[in-house]
């Protein structure tokens, strides 16, 4: 007697393939000279010799991942940090200011452990306020992606932009709060990917990926907050 296949509950209600499927993948900007900001300001820095080792490795992942089209904010470090790939590729690199940076100022460290969610939307100074803030942005991010998605179908596109911006957009794929737009970090050159499928349902596929660094960025990712 043949032994029925065993075939797991995922299985059975495993959605059919949704191709062609359009991937969105958002690069943050290499390391910045942040000594040259009071001369030049924050919309032109450079990238430091740093960014500049970064975005060699940077350049070499995107090589190997079949990008058919480039976007970047209108700042200069965003800029110098995708046009090696555009001069090998050949790519015009479409400059965006949707993708510029947010200037948000209210950094706050909290807390995770021991804590209910409630408890700790008490305790956070200004919650609702800034979750309202928090709110607008992720509405841009919404509708930013889904002009992408419209204008790319089936394409492969890069986003070459900042930590804010990618955090609004990734955070408000997750439905997640000012706390938990706060708690997440964006590393300098990572990447992060976003899938469509043809109906427009989205997943995120990983975040801050650095597995084209030699080494781990040196950053205190606590050093800009406050209680």
């Amino acid at each position: 007697m043949t032994k029925p296949k065993y075939q797991s509950p995922y299985f059975k209600i495993k959605p059919k393939t949704r191709s062609p499927y359009t991937i969105i993948y958002l690069v943050r900007h290499c390391n910045p000279d942040y000594s040259s900001e009071h001369v030049v300001g924050d919309f032109n820095m450079p990238l430091s010799p740093i960014g500049l080792k970064q975005c060699e490795y940077l350049t070499a992942r995107l090589l190997e991942m079949q990008i058919d089209k480039v976007y970047s904010s209108e700042l200069l470090r965003a800029q110098e940090s995708v046009r090696p790939f555009a001069k090998l590729t050949g790519k015009k690199v479409i400059v965006d200011n949707r993708l510029n940076e947010i200037d948000w100022k209210d950094w706050y460290r909290v807390k995770y452990f021991n804590m209910s969610e409630t408890t700790r939307a008490k305790r956070f100074q200004q919650y609702k306020k800034l979750d309202r803030d928090l709110d607008k942005m992720q509405t841009v991010g919404r509708r930013l992606i889904a002009d992408i998605y419209k204008h790319n179908k089936g394409k492969s596109v890069a986003l070459f932009c900042h930590g804010n911006i990618i955090k609004s957009m990734l955070t408000g794929i997750l439905d997640a709060n000012v706390i938990g737009f706060l708690s997440l970090e964006i590393f300098q050159s990572s990447i992060s990917k976003l899938v469509i499928d043809r109906d427009g349902y989205i997943k995120i596929n990983y975040i801050n990926n650095i597995r084209h660094l030699p080494h781990e960025p040196n950053e205190d990712l606590f050093i800009t907050l406050v209680e």
